[in-house]
């Protein structure tokens, strides 16, 4: 099929219908010799300038009556949206339940997707010929409202900022206030930090005899040498991801941090996968499964690795100390406050997952996340969901953002300067 583009000109308009669909044997012009209603509604669209068979490829067929009505997919031309710009993936939400003139979003009772009520009938005009572009925020308040019955919160949420990153899939914004507020927090410590680490230790008695000394480079001509850059990355690899100087040291320690830090790993390797997948290939198979919370692989492996993160996390809070068991030179003991909020955070975060499951009426491959499924099974004779989950979100949003802005300030701040220290240390 002969495509044409948008914005075309009369004259350009003119010659393609004499010359354009030799192949096919159709253009508009014929189209509307049956469908004059149609052709009098198409023309009226905001689709006026593209051509019927552009959208309607299949009714090039001779008996193609079955295929006019068919729905049209926009992604034939349209990428959809990413999570920056509506918060989330919207998955379930079809575009003619917000981009339909006149449209009133409704729950489709099969696939559970959200349509637009204002289904095709034979004599009114075709819903896609209608599509509006507007304003983001003037359309999400179709679905965006109280008491909705829609699944939506009442609340329109800002996207998942990169504060989110670590466990969730989300985006590199740093648009809301939430997220504004606790990375000034955060860089400010920052700076901090580093002006101390920069700063060096200083000699007792340098700071009562006021000796000058000079400080010491741990910068050599070799550093930058095949060999070195090998044994830095070696290092970086057991160091820091497989943690092998600590499970040396103290394999019950290794064990709790293994079960906080493998499945941050694989959640924000998983997270950065999807959002790069749905920036350069929006319309992929891959991106839409990796974006689709109720798939059954990704809600199954989310939650298990929530509730290693909360396991790990109450085993650090509740591990009594010992008097030189899992102490590593220049590592800090294990704190119990961080620990704590770590295991906060996760515990809201599942009962966030329970009350969107609940308020989306249970949708096929929710079930697979079980703990998440579980809790939203005590929501089931409760009303206004919709109302009570933005609260929940912030909360773990603030929470999140909490815990990020107090790592400079803190013993987990040993997160950041370990691996440095322990690469640095190494011969």
């Amino acid at each position: 099929m002969i495509k044409i583009g948008r914005g075309i000109g009369p004259i350009t308009l003119s010659i393609f219908f004499l010359f354009a669909f030799v192949v096919n044997g159709y253009a508009s012009v014929q189209c509307v010799e049956c469908h004059e209603e149609m052709g009098a509604d198409h023309a009226a669209s905001i689709h006026k300038e593209i051509q019927c068979l552009e959208c309607h490829a299949q009714a090039a067929e001779e008996d193609h009556e079955q295929f006019v009505f068919a729905q049209v997919d926009c992604r034939q031309c349209h990428d959809p949206h990413d999570e920056k710009l509506i918060h989330d993936a919207h998955s379930r939400v079809s575009c003619n339940a917000c981009h339909i003139k006149g449209g009133i979003p409704a729950v489709d009772p099969e696939s559970k997707r959200i349509i637009s009520s204002r289904m095709f009938r034979p004599g009114m005009t075709l819903p896609p010929h209608q599509a509006i572009q507007s304003k983001i925020d003037e359309l999400c308040g179709n679905c965006h409202f109280q008491r909705n019955t829609l699944g939506a919160s009442s609340m329109v949420l800002p996207p998942k900022s990169i504060l989110c990153m670590p466990c969730h899939v989300a985006t590199f914004s740093v648009n809301d206030k939430t997220t504004l507020v606790f990375l000034f927090i955060f860089l400010v410590g920052m700076v901090g930090l580093g002006m101390v680490w920069f700063s060096g230790s200083m000699d007792k008695r340098v700071l009562w005899t006021n000796e000058k000394t000079e400080p010491e480079t741990r910068f050599r001509s070799d550093a930058l040498s095949p060999f070195k850059l090998f044994q830095a990355l070696k290092m970086i690899f057991l160091e820091v991801f497989l943690l092998k100087r600590l499970f040396q040291q103290s394999k019950a320690r290794w064990i709790i941090h293994s079960l906080i830090f493998f499945p941050f790993l694989f959640r924000f390797a998983f997270g950065l996968t999807a959002l790069l997948c749905s920036l350069f290939l929006p319309d992929g198979s891959v991106s839409a499964v990796m974006l689709d919370k109720n798939y059954a692989l990704r809600a199954l492996s989310f939650d298990i690795t929530g509730l290693m993160i909360l396991t790990g996390s109450l085993l650090a809070f509740v591990r009594k100390k010992k008097n030189s068991e899992g102490i590593i030179a220049s590592l800090p003991e294990p704190g119990r406050g961080m620990s704590a909020m770590i295991g906060l955070i996760v515990f809201v975060g599942f009962i966030l997952e329970g009350l969107r499951i609940a308020m989306t009426g249970w949708p096929g491959g929710a079930e697979w996340a079980f703990l998440g499924y579980g809790i939203s099974l005590m929501f089931r004779d409760m009303t206004g969901l919709t109302d009570i989950y933005g609260f929940f979100w912030y909360a773990h949003a603030i929470l999140t953002g909490i815990f990020i802005a107090l790592i400079p300030f803190t013993r987990m701040s040993h997160i950041i300067t370990a691996p440095i220290i322990l690469i640095m240390k190494e011969p």
